[in-house]
């Protein structure tokens, strides 16, 4: 009977030093590689701005259309903008240089943005889109934030996702 209680008390002995370390160092592997990946949210910031820069593109050119006012859209390495000529007598008017009017969502909020830290749309770049939704580039523009990229066709002014 001795024999029989002296095996049951090794098993419900639990886990040795040794197994425990090898587990301890096993999950401090597993965590120094993949902890990384958890609080660098570089990949997360750019696929943000760079969906919020393709929705601006196309707000862009359709305010341009909707309106008969071109709009011009800035691109820089800090953010991005939309501003309109300022209104003279209920039409744009074709003299204003400074493109003084921003371009206002319908919640009243302007099109412009500002990068996230570390991240960067390449390369800096300005145009127009005019009344018909066709841009002032000579070439289409590839436009790059991240691994992210988009072109902006100088024909029609379509923002495509690549």
């Amino acid at each position: 009977m001795s024999q029989y209680r002296t095996q049951i008390d090794r098993a419900e002995a639990g886990f040795t030093l040794v197994e425990l370390i090898v587990v301890i160092v096993i999950v401090g592997v597993l965590a120094a590689m993949a902890a990384p990946r958890f609080f660098d949210n570089r990949t997360f910031a750019e696929r943000g701005y760079f969906e919020e820069l393709a929705a601006a593109l196309r707000y862009s050119r359709s305010a341009a259309v909707v309106t008969g006012c071109p709009v011009r859209f800035e691109l820089t390495a800090s953010g991005y903008s939309a501003e309109q000529q300022q209104p003279a007598g209920g039409r744009c008017d074709p003299g204003d240089s400074v493109w003084g009017q921003a371009v206002s969502l319908g919640d009243g909020s302007v099109v412009a943005g500002t990068a996230p830290a570390g991240v960067l749309a390449t390369p800096a770049v300005s145009f127009v889109f005019d009344a018909l939704g066709a841009t002032s580039l000579s070439a289409d523009q590839a436009i790059s934030v991240g691994s992210h990229s988009l072109e902006v066709h100088a024909a029609s002014g379509f923002t495509e996702v690549l």
